[in-house]
């Protein structure tokens, strides 16, 4: 079985940085990622399938340079390789983690384990959301970003905060201008301002703003502050939305309901941390709405409370690319400091340099956090007819229920209607119904630890029954994994 110091799972901002800084510090680092090639969704490059020599994005151009210096170093990178399960070595000290590749199983051991997964988009639910052309924001970004493809030709943008900014400026570029973007925050101005000296802080990010700003002012599309997507209509896909103002609740204001024509509806209503490998391996979590929601509990190196996992990046609490960096950094730092390839005087130097950035990032994303976090009037959209767990088919009224029958908490409504048992397992309907409890009780002391989030275990991702029965037979022998993965 390959054993290494330092296993990297995800090849974002994060999961690169923490490998780089690691490594050049005399670390032996496997980095992992899911995807064919590294960088993560933000720095996500253009498949050469796919290359049409358009400009690249300042966020390409970035991680391409970051990309030659993964390649000119001594880590070791596996892409399109799934982690499917995380393990404690009881036996000999650290992690076991368990991969996916080209459907081998491979079996790693590690020293210290990084997880820097990133964050998904969070499902804002509204009657028809599941039919086809409605998207997320993320969807429409791979779709724009790295294939150079338009989803549709009248396009309403719906969510909160900057991100569906970008992807505006993005579809104008492409040749398409959508029919109208809606904010549905309704930021009052002492809220802006109060949150000014942490925009202040973000040059580059505001200069990006407002190139963006003038691109959208010039192709004449339409902003909404204040308003959402409350219904689509369509018989088989999606021909019109209903859009309606927004009180500071997020509950729908009664008669101020319009009709758009579209094709295309794209939802960006933020992100939620993709942290199910910390869940599975039972590091202490806590709810944090500005955050995304679960967050693993971190010490000053970015530990979680399980000895030698570190979470890093958007996977411990949504907050940007440039926050990335920086816990990449420290939680690189903090394993080498732990492998012994430095003074523990040099790591608190160094962090010491890193805490500034770290606290000025931090401060950043707590503002839109605040600015720009889900309200919950929004469940003043559900009707009793209409999906909440689409894997399962699992129906509002199927969750209201199960909580007549005594459900209090996402496992128990899981137990109950199978909602969360699909493929997906509970990534889009988990939020949905801990938002769902926490409505119906929220006259009692019912919160969200105590709703708490569904139970993770192996195998994180659909996997075929072959690759299973070799992995338990190779862990069951602790014998040598089937291929090599020498860089």
């Amino acid at each position: 079985m390959n054993r290494k110091e330092l296993v990297v799972i995800g090849a974002g901002p994060a999961g690169i940085e923490a490998a780089l800084t690691a490594s050049e510090l005399g670390v032996d680092v496997l980095l992992v990622d899911s995807f064919p090639t590294a960088g993560g969704q933000y720095y996500k490059q253009t498949p050469q399938a796919f290359d049409d020599h358009r400009r690249k994005t300042a966020s390409q151009q970035e991680g391409k340079l970051l990309l030659q210096m993964l390649d000119a170093s001594n880590v070791q990178l596996l892409t399109g390789c799934l982690v499917w399960g995380l393990f404690e070595d009881r036996d000999k000290g650290g992690w076991i983690a368990q991969l996916a590749l080209s459907d081998e199983p491979v079996q790693v051991k590690a020293d210290a384990v990084i997880i820097a997964t990133g964050a998904y988009d969070r499902p804002f639910a509204f009657p028809g959301w599941t039919l086809p052309g409605v998207m997320t924001a993320g969807a429409g970004q791979i779709l724009v970003k790295t294939q150079g493809v338009v989803p549709g030709k009248r396009i309403l943008l719906s969510g909160t905060g900057p991100l569906q900014i970008a992807l505006a400026d993005q579809l104008i570029r492409a040749g398409v201008t959508p029919v109208a973007m809606l904010e549905a925050s309704t930021m009052p101005l002492w809220d802006v301002l109060r949150h000014a000296p942490a925009f202040l802080g973000q040059v580059n990010r505001m200069v990006e703003g407002v190139g963006y700003g003038f691109d959208i002012v010039r192709s004449g599309m339409r902003a909404r502050v204040g308003w959402s997507v409350v219904e689509a209509r369509g018989d088989g896909r999606v021909e019109e939305a209903v859009i309606a103002r927004l009180g500071s609740d997020w509950k729908m204001i009664a008669g101020s309901e319009e009709k758009i024509e579209v094709d295309t509806i794209i939802l960006g209503y933020g992100l939620i941390p993709n942290n199910r490998l910390s869940r599975m391996v039972e590091c202490e979590h806590e709810y944090v709405a500005i955050k995304g929601g679960w967050v693993p509990v971190r010490d000053e190196t970015l530990q979680t409370t399980r000895p030698n996992v570190y979470v890093i990046g958007d996977a411990a609490g949504v907050g940007g690319a440039e926050l990335a960096h920086v816990e990449g950094k420290i939680a690189g730092l903090a394993v080498a400091s732990r492998c012994g390839h430095g003074k523990q005087s040099d790591f608190q130097w160094r962090y010491a340099k890193l805490r500034p950035e770290l606290v000025r990032q931090r401060r950043y994303a707590k503002a839109l956090g605040e600015l720009f976090t889900p309200r919950p009037g929004a469940l003043s959209l559900f009707k009793e007819d209409m999906i909440v767990c689409r894997c399962e088919e699992v129906i509002y009224r199927d969750i209201l229920d199960a909580i007549q029958l005594g459900a209090r908490s996402v496992n128990e409504v899981k137990m109950i209607v199978r909602a969360g048992m699909g493929n997906c397992q509970g990534r889009i309907c988990e939020g949905l119904i801990a938002q769902i409890l926490l409505s119906a009780f929220s006259g009692e002391n019912i919160d969200m630890q105590k709703i708490g989030a569904s139970t993770v275990r192996p195998p994180l991702e659909p996997m075929t029954l072959d690759v299973l029965a070799r992995a338990s037979k190779m862990i069951e022998a602790d014998e040598n994994q089937l291929i090599s993965i020498d860089k």
